[in-house]
């Protein structure tokens, strides 16, 4: 066998490896699309689409669907239903709403979303933790300020 053969035959090898790691990532991008179709995760909003690009969970239907509900994004979701108030009894019942949710509304923030995730990347990174769980807990952060309606994290763009 001459050098030429073997040369092309490693290079077959080496494409065809490729090719197979291509098609292997398709699938896994196919098996994620469809886990987070299945769970009604609305990806046509800017919070899906972090969502969809932060969750590095199990790719179970059910425990998708917590984390999309957690943040208010999901696709059959009924939107909340307020009574006509005055200003002040509507500021009262958001109030209510964000204490129930153990969030801080976004005019009563001190930090910057961004900033706070950040420093809790940071935080995790420092005491040991894998950097992708850092990663998570910031883009969770920005995605709970931009579901809260923080102006901070939304853009019209």
């Amino acid at each position: 066998m001459s050098d030429d053969q073997e040369t092309g035959g490693i290079k077959e090898l080496r494409d065809a490896a490729e090719r197979g790691r291509k098609a292997t990532q398709e699938l896994d991008d196919m098996k994620r699309e469809m886990a987070f179709l299945k769970a009604g995760v609305d990806t046509d909003t800017k919070a899906g689409q972090l969502l969809f690009k932060a969750y590095d969970g199990d790719l179970e239907v059910d425990l998708i669907r917590v984390e999309a509900d957690e943040l208010g994004i999901l696709k059959d979701a009924k939107p909340e239903v307020v009574p006509e108030t005055n200003d002040a009894d509507a500021q009262v019942a958001q109030e209510r709403r964000d204490l129930a949710a153990d969030q801080v509304p976004p005019e009563h923030q001190t930090e910057d979303p961004y900033e706070a995730g950040h420093r809790q990347f940071r935080e995790m990174v420092d005491a040991g933790r894998p950097v992708e769980d850092a990663a998570s807990t910031f883009v969770r952060s920005v995605i709970e300020a931009a579901t809260s309606g923080d102006s901070r994290v939304l853009s019209d763009r």
